[in-house]
């Protein structure tokens, strides 16, 4: 498998492209998380199949709303997990996210543009936490949302304009 101590090289180059002994801790192709997200010379990072890049979205997602001081975070940011295990997180047979559920989970710190990422996600439910910052303008581009709950935060700004392009939307509390 691959180390996950891998991940601490963040000025390092690691090559693996091509070489089919390499599997993930559980003999899946998963590279660590750190592995993906936090070193650029790694050169399967942008392969889908070892470093899904909702997982790494998700990951960013983590960091900007004070992750670690979460109340409740199962499975979040472990190594070599698939995001769709984690607390809060429902995928579809594809394993693309379609829900993210953290209400009044004791995320701080802000709504992470990394949301935008998160291309088929249908239900985002944030409410009674402490975020703070605006709403990331870029939530316009969830075509898919058809439900929105954002209420009991410490939101600030406006709403974004690309909310008027999200025509499966049904519920929103802001």
């Amino acid at each position: 498998s691959i180390p996950s101590a891998l991940g601490a090289l963040a000025s390092a180059s690691v090559l693996l492209k091509g070489n089919d002994q390499i599997r993930g801790k559980h003999g899946n192709k998963i590279a660590p998380l750190s592995l993906c997200s936090s070193v650029p010379g790694f050169d399967l990072s942008n392969d889908p199949i070892w470093c899904p890049p909702e997982r790494n979205a998700l990951k960013k997602i983590y960091d900007e709303a004070g992750g670690q001081d979460w109340i409740r975070d199962d499975g979040w940011v472990d190594e070599f997990n698939n995001h769709c295990t984690w607390h809060g997180i429902e995928c579809n047979e594809e394993n693309n996210v379609i829900k993210l559920a953290l209400e009044n989970s004791g995320l701080s710190g802000r709504i992470s543009n990394a949301v935008a990422s998160l291309t088929s996600l249908e239900t985002l439910h944030l409410r009674d936490n402490n975020l703070k910052g605006s709403i990331p303008y870029d939530i316009g581009k969830l075509l898919n949302l058809s439900s929105l709950q954002l209420s009991h935060n410490f939101l600030t700004g406006s709403i974004p304009p690309g909310f008027f392009n999200l025509s499966k939307l049904e519920m929103m509390h802001l």
